[in-house]
């Protein structure tokens, strides 16, 4: 009799394994009208570089190379270079030759978090003074010669003015601000709440003109909204378990591809054997149908689309 128990336990033991391998491998087939490139972070060869890869079959390859992290990937509206923030210094790295030029050199201010203008040639950051103050939105404007004008757009008190992202007519920012979702226009330096009510949002990303998505939070639900800003009205496109920390529609408007870092709506034995935090792809609806980079040993953040 014990005997017979120790074998159910055990078949018991591979079912649920089987189980919990389902629901992390389930789901990595990408849609075939995928397009575009991603950009990506992984630590998969020691310390954090970025990865680029083009969709939907080719496979990623390392863009930076060095011994100091890099971090928070945008690419350019041109899809030929990509912003990246490294130790508080903001660097740029083309696409074709790996070639990288650093614009900011992190002394008297530390910047993180870039964004582009649809010129292409300016950059928005969330910059502080030093490590413990409030962060403030600051334009920042590459010179020919090789020299980076820096212009202030808000005045941070508190918290951090962070998460920028530039509108397609790059007329404004869209900015979050202690958890509400802001906007700064850059003709005359206007700032305005768009969001309010008990949802903590985060990484507000451009659709298309005068409609946002974001994550938010809420208590123990999380979920991600669609945001028209001419009315400030809201649509959920997901609620559940699931945290997304970033998100990146593509360029079609068809896909979000997002960072996942849990998903409580999980088995719990998966959760004990899951990835770390991944980049998944959802459709325009919300809804998670493939991984774009996962793993249990490596993590893999903050996507960006290139054309």
């Amino acid at each position: 009799m014990r005997e017979w128990h120790r074998l159910v336990v055990a078949l018991v033991g591979v079912l649920l394994a089987v189980v919990a391998w389902l629901a992390l491998a389930g789901g990595s087939t990408l849609p075939p009208e995928l397009a575009g490139a991603l950009v990506f972070v992984s630590d998969r060869d020691g310390v954090p570089a970025l990865y680029w890869r083009r969709l939907p079959r080719d496979r990623e390859r390392r863009l930076t190379f060095g011994s100091e992290p890099v971090g928070e990937p945008a690419v350019s509206p041109d899809g030929t270079r990509v912003a990246f923030s490294m130790k508080g210094r903001i660097g740029v790295v083309a696409v074709a030759s790996g070639e990288v030029k650093v614009l900011t050199l992190g002394v008297d201010w530390k910047d993180a978090q870039p964004t582009w203008l649809p010129d292409g040639l300016r950059l928005v950051v969330s910059a502080r003074r030093r490590v413990g103050e409030p962060a403030s939105l600051h334009l920042l404007e590459p010179a020919p010669d090789g020299s980076v004008a820096r212009h202030p757009l808000t005045q941070a008190r508190a918290g951090d003015d962070a998460s920028p992202d530039a509108s397609p007519d790059g007329t404004s920012v869209v900015f979050v601000r202690e958890d509400r979702l802001m906007r700064v226009d850059l003709g005359d330096g206007r700032v305005a709440r768009l969001s309010g009510g008990f949802k903590r949002d985060r990484s507000p990303r451009f659709l298309a003109p005068g409609r946002l998505v974001c994550a938010w939070s809420e208590g123990k639900k999380h979920g991600i909204d669609a945001i028209d800003l001419a009315t400030k009205t809201r649509e959920t496109l997901v609620e559940g378990g699931a945290f997304y920390r970033t998100l990146a529609p593509s360029p079609d408007g068809r896909f979000l591809a997002v960072t996942r870092i849990w998903d409580a709506a999980l088995p719990p034995l998966a959760v004990l054997l899951g990835q770390k935090e991944g980049v998944h792809l959802l459709d325009a609806t919300g809804r998670e149908c493939s991984r774009l980079e996962a793993s249990r040993r490596h993590a893999n953040h903050s996507p960006d689309w290139g054309r």
